[in-house]
């Protein structure tokens, strides 16, 4: 205690980071680099599930449209299509969304080339 005032009387009017200010400060900041590792796998396995939403949604889809489809009986075929129709509508229940923040320039950046690739695509 009485070394604590000997360092406060020697560091009035200045400011001095203690050691235990700096440890925490320290710790906080490894903390929010775990939470920031987090964050980065969340967005992938959201995104990795909006890719296999897509997929499925694709891949159903191709089933009731496929050829041996119509090579089918009546029943079978209704039979199928309802299962195929279940699960589409399950699926359809799935929302998954990964944004991504951008500044009023990079927006604009974005606007930008969105536009360019139109222009290439519909002139095709």
């Amino acid at each position: 205690m009485a070394q604590a005032k000997i360092n406060a009387k020697a560091n009035e009017g200045r400011f001095c980071r203690s050691s235990s200010m700096a440890d925490r400060s320290s710790r906080l900041l490894e903390s929010l680099d775990q939470l920031e590792l987090r964050v980065e796998a969340l967005r992938e396995a959201a995104t990795a599930i909006e890719q296999e939403r897509e997929i499925l949604l694709e891949m159903i889809h191709s089933v009731q449209n496929s050829q041996d489809m119509r090579q089918i009986s009546d029943g079978e075929r209704e039979e199928l299509n309802l299962t195929a129709n279940r699960l589409m509508g399950r699926t359809l229940t799935v929302e998954v969304s990964v944004e991504t923040i951008r500044n009023p320039q990079q927006q604009e950046s974005l606007k930008h080339a969105t536009r360019i690739i139109d222009e290439v695509l519909f002139e095709n």
